[in-house]
């Protein structure tokens, strides 16, 4: 490996090597080609980006060559599951984008691709996803004063999701999320179609409805459709993404089976796209519940459910060791589901109460609402009648991060009687334990 021959020092300075202008053409050239490919999923991503950073160190680093440095970082992840690795090279790239933006006149004269990959690919196994979103709030809004507009609307559509999936209160995301998806369609229907995933999981979980598809033309009226479309521009990344949202909405609508076959189809394109995403952190966590759930209630494959869902909680397990504020609450939620599948009682009353503390801990009370829900099933399938507290809790967690439609349809399904005096006093403690909203 080159690159391990070179100290941080030594890889900064060679962003001051002169470039002429044959190199500086080549370097366009192949920027142009890493594009490509990176657009595109290529399997030559990896061969691409190490002649990049081989004729970097041969001619210095351009500004246009931080990309393939930064994804470098992931490849790291993807192929090596190296994250100490990723984790360097991360800091690698902001040293040269540092010291690209020092050399010019006007410091905040170019926004490159780099900072965005960094957030979105590396970050995300360090960083919880609400840090991660207010970064790329800053990106957009320096690459939206310097008019780089197709940068600073793939800031914005990730920022969204980032916000979504990170446990923004809904009611409040509802708000921001129309004025910067009619942003967002109005200069990159790029983006916009890939932020139309988001309002989809927001409808099931709100049961509130938004037409977002009149924004296209009547092209896309449903998932169906964006599927279609991915299908025909050979749009791996999005078509990816959407079986694996389809996973979770399935997941909201108790549809486990057909969870599991979006799953099924998710897990096998993970090859194609070659860098570490948000996506798959989900897609674990789903996918593992909703097999370990289907162990539980099915006749059949019980055996290969459980093992597959053991190696989702596996990969859980050793993300934790990298970021306890992301992973901890997730990671003892699928052990307690583990355990409840091979009928561990006491192990799996440990790991609910332990889930729901670290998710307070950390401020995700989507979490928080998901662990009280599952504990209270767990609760309900053995007679238990603390179930009927855990269903309560789940409520009004539920009912606080803005998921009205899921809370709801908890209320009806359990017959709860949850009083005024009740509501306030886990409402408190919810306000004590979660993220601060305003």
């Amino acid at each position: 490996n080159i690159a391990s021959n070179f100290s941080m020092d030594q890889l900064v300075n060679l962003c001051e090597k002169a470039i002429d202008d044959s190199v500086h053409y080549a370097f366009k050239i192949i920027d142009a080609f890493y594009s490509s490919c990176y657009v595109s999923s290529s399997p030559f991503l990896p061969l691409v980006v190490c002649a990049v950073m081989q004729f970097s160190f041969q001619h210095g680093i351009s500004h246009t060559a931080t990309g393939p440095f930064a994804t470098f970082g992931a490849l790291k992840i993807f192929i090596a599951q190296d994250y100490d690795s990723a984790r360097k090279w991360s800091t690698v790239v902001r040293a040269l984008e540092q010291k690209h933006e020092s050399m010019v006149k006007n410091k905040l004269n170019m926004v490159t691709h780099a900072y965005l990959f960094l957030h979105v690919s590396i970050d995300i196994w360090f960083q919880p996803p609400m840090e991660i979103a207010k970064n790329l709030e800053m990106h957009h809004r320096k690459a939206m004063r310097l008019g780089q507009v197709h940068i600073a609307m793939c800031a914005l559509g990730m920022s969204c999701r980032y916000k979504l999936l990170g446990g923004e209160n809904l009611s409040l995301f509802t708000l921001s999320y129309n004025d910067h998806f009619r942003l967002v369609a109005k200069h990159s229907g790029f983006v916009a179609r890939h932020m139309l995933l988001d309002s989809f999981l927001l409808q099931e979980l709100t049961g509130k409805s938004r037409d977002y598809f009149s924004l296209f033309d009547g092209s896309i009226c449903s998932m169906n459709d964006l599927q279609d479309e991915a299908k025909e521009t050979k749009d791996l990344a999005l078509l990816q993404c959407s079986y694996v949202f389809n996973v979770i909405i399935e997941y909201w609508k108790g549809n486990f089976l057909n969870a599991e076959e979006h799953s099924q189809i998710a897990s096998t394109m993970f090859p194609a796209c070659k860098e570490p995403t948000i996506y798959l952190i989900y897609h674990t966590l789903f996918r593992a519940l909703v097999l370990f759930k289907l162990h539980r209630t099915s006749e059949d494959n019980h055996n290969e459910r459980l093992k597959s869902g053991k190696e989702m909680l596996d990969a859980m397990e050793a993300w934790a060791q990298f970021s306890v504020d992301v992973f901890e609450s997730k990671w003892k939620l699928l052990n307690a589901e583990y355990y409840a599948s091979v009928k561990d009682f006491d192990q799996a009353v440990h790991m609910y109460k332990s889930s729901i503390k670290a998710a307070q801990d950390h401020g995700n009370i989507h979490e928080l609402a998901l662990g009280h829900e599952l504990m209270g099933n767990y609760y309900f399938d053995h007679g238990l009648p603390d179930s009927t507290e855990c269903f309560k809790k789940a409520y009004i967690y539920y009912s606080q991060w803005g998921a009205t439609a899921i809370a709801d349809k908890l209320l009806h399904k359990h017959d709860l009687e949850v009083e005024s005096s009740a509501d306030q006093g886990v409402h408190l403690q919810a306000q004590k334990h979660s993220r601060e909203w305003d």
